[in-house]
């Protein structure tokens, strides 16, 4: 897994620094990104597929894999 993936999105970067905080639902991420929920969705589905973060009851997290990714961007 390569960190470029969230370098190379801005919004990918903002999703994974609110994850990192706390677990959030789609609608949430949305809201405090000021996002659209579909595109959000989407991102989520590409980060998820990477395993940057994980989901449990529809609430998304940043794994250990997303935190170092994070981590070595320094962001």
């Amino acid at each position: 897994m390569k960190a470029g993936s969230i370098a190379s999105n801005p919004n990918k970067l903002r999703i994974m620094n609110l994850l990192i905080k706390k677990e959030l639902n789609v609608d949430g991420i949305a809201k405090s990104t000021r996002l659209p929920p579909n595109l959000v969705k989407g991102l989520v589905g590409e980060l998820l597929k990477e395993g940057f973060i994980g989901e449990k009851e529809g609430l998304y997290f940043a794994t250990d894999e997303g935190k170092k990714a994070m981590k070595t961007l320094k962001v």
